[in-house]
């Protein structure tokens, strides 16, 4: 039974901070609530969110970023068909070296 409660979220923005890419490429990304992972959630809306901006929007590509050791979330992109372009990695900008998910 639907409760309205918020889960999480995906979506498609502008993406203008990496200097790897040309100003106003497309990202896709997500934030899920742990309970709620592993349960195709973020896959299901994420191709929705792909579909549409392939053929609605008409974007030639879609991006989407994760730090190297979130195995969920770049199993989720292999699942969509993304791969990695080494090429295109760096430091983002609103993570700082601090961040947990950052140290090795």
């Amino acid at each position: 039974a639907a409760t309205g409660e918020c889960i999480g979220f995906v979506g498609l923005l502008k993406t203008d901070h990496v200097p790897s890419l040309p100003a106003g490429t497309i990202e896709i990304g997500w934030r899920l609530a742990p309970e709620y992972w592993g349960k195709g959630y973020v896959t299901e809306a994420a191709e929705a969110w792909l579909a549409y901006g392939f053929q609605t929007l008409g974007v030639n590509e879609i991006v989407s970023f994760a730090v190297a050791d979130n195995h969920r979330c770049t199993a989720v992109m292999k699942r969509l068909g993304m791969s990695a372009d080494p090429a295109r990695d760096f430091d983002h900008p609103d993570i700082p070296d601090s961040h947990p998910a950052l140290k090795r």
